[in-house]
């Protein structure tokens, strides 16, 4: 069992054991703001750890929340997953009642009820890896957007994007990332950006520190940056994000 295999289990059995019942929605599904016009979107990540680099937060989630919202952040993703992660549906909750952006429920989603889930505690889109739903991934699809829900769909291979295009996926994320073996390489994005069919709305995920490297990913055609670790653990992505984005192309 490779890595990915090991969080996507580990959270689908720590679903399984929770016995209380969905809250009720607190709020109507906001729009996940990545379009296909208009300056690149930043999704901001709040997560309490990661497995390649350890605890993360010297400061509270509401106030990083809120430092989000200030350097212009469009979308917060937040970590769920405990394995690894130290994540929680609870940080979801709370951070709907925290910030007024738009949420991603980012996990290892194996089971149509964790979109349930996602919906139930305020997220507006649901993370959908190729790699874990492999066939049933158009189903996952289909019950996210019957929810509502946007769905950030997440790939790593040339194969995957084509078959997540296929099943009607509208925002794709290029994971620089292999999830199997925790290696980063930001080329990964470069490579297969060109792939994509037209109007797919990219998201560039993981490895990003440096202007340069976010300006590349955005020239090679990303409409966002997903960036966790290098704004929880201090890197010149963490001024406004216009500032960043100056000078671009």
């Amino acid at each position: 069992m490779n890595h990915l295999d090991r969080l996507a289990t580990a959270q689908r059995d720590a679903f399984l054991r929770r016995t209380a019942a969905f809250p009720a929605r607190p709020d109507p599904v906001r729009p996940f703001l990545v379009s296909e016009g208009g300056p690149p979107a930043l999704i901001a990540e709040f997560k309490r750890s990661s497995p390649s680099h350890g605890a993360f937060l010297k400061v509270g989630r509401a106030e990083q929340l809120r430092r989000y919202a200030e350097i212009g952040a469009s979308a917060v993703s937040v970590l769920v997953a405990g394995e690894g992660f130290r994540g929680d549906v609870e940080d979801l909750r709370r951070a709907r009642q925290e910030t007024d952006l738009p949420l991603l429920y980012k996990g290892f989603v194996s089971l149509k009820e964790q979109i349930d889930e996602a919906y139930a505690y305020g997220a507006d889109a649901v993370l959908l890896i190729a790699a874990v739903l492999q066939e049933e991934f158009p189903a996952f699809l289909a019950h996210a957007h019957d929810r509502g829900l946007a769905a950030l769909c997440e790939v790593h291979d040339a194969l995957e994007l084509e078959a997540v295009c296929a099943a009607g996926a509208r925002i794709v994320g290029i994971n620089n990332r292999d999830l199997r073996t925790l290696d980063v390489d930001t080329s990964r994005f470069l490579a297969l950006a060109p792939k994509a069919p037209r109007g797919t709305r990219l998201i560039a995920e993981s490895g990003y520190r440096t202007r340069r490297a976010v300006h590349e990913a955005i020239t090679a055609g990303a409409r966002g940056v997903l960036v966790g670790e290098a704004l929880l653990a201090g890197s010149e992505l963490q001024a406004p994000w216009a500032e960043v984005l100056r000078d671009v192309g």
